[in-house]
């Protein structure tokens, strides 16, 4: 299998030269193979929707909301158990309204799951680990 730098698959079009014009690209999907959510920014967003053919799983939520920070860690114990069939990504909302607003969040926690850049699901409430690898079964990449 082609791998780059023994983190996964190599991306459909890579390009060697696509490294030097994105290292940010690079740099997050070495993150997010190693199995725990990164942060999001508007600035870095539709970067991370292009690193990889795996599901993307982005995690809204805010600092205000508890239930939101009572997510987190069941977010990162999934993303580590899913690490290699989707990526896992978290966007805080208050700091990123914009990106909130893009995609019409209007609940926190708010999970939404990308194919190809195209959402294909989302759930608005909290999920424990198990339940979060449930709901994603169906579009979850599968092991080899």
């Amino acid at each position: 299998m082609n791998r780059l730098y023994g983190n996964g698959p190599v991306p459909k079009g890579f390009s060697p030269e696509s490294i030097v014009v994105t290292p940010a690209r690079i740099a997050a999907h070495k993150r997010s193979s190693a199995g725990g959510p990164i942060s999001l920014t508007a600035a870095t967003f539709d970067q991370y929707m292009g690193v990889s053919d795996l599901p993307i799983v982005i995690h809204f939520w805010a600092r205000w909301c508890n239930v939101s920070k009572t997510m987190l860690p069941h977010f990162s114990t999934g993303a580590r158990k899913l690490a290699g069939r989707a990526l896992f990504a978290k966007v805080e909302t208050d700091k990123e309204a914009s990106l909130a607003q893009r995609y019409g969040i209007e609940c926190v926690p708010t999970l939404v799951v990308f194919r190809s850049g195209q959402e294909i699901v989302r759930h608005c409430g909290a999920m424990t680990a198990g339940q979060l690898g449930l709901w994603l079964q169906p579009h979850l990449q599968k092991s080899t």
